[in-house]
């Protein structure tokens, strides 16, 4: 849970500094492996942090539907 949780964290701050061609790439990674974190959270009985990171998970699609959506096309 927690290295993939660390993946989608590491992922979402690239999209920063990313080029535009790469942005939705990495967008798409860090929801995968938000959705890996949870699966694994929930499985091993960690529904806070199943919960926590599913807040997560919307977060970054809120910040990509209004700050990256367009870059790069």
């Amino acid at each position: 849970m927690v290295a993939h949780e660390r993946r989608a964290e590491d992922a979402y701050e690239a999209m920063y500094s990313a080029r535009p061609v790469a942005v939705k790439d990495l967008y798409e990674e860090a929801l995968q492996q938000l959705r890996l974190a949870i699966a694994a959270a929930t499985a091993n009985g960690f529904s806070d942090d199943a919960r926590r990171l599913d807040r997560r998970l919307a977060h970054i699609e809120a910040v990509y539907e209004s700050q990256f959506r367009h870059v790069g096309r």
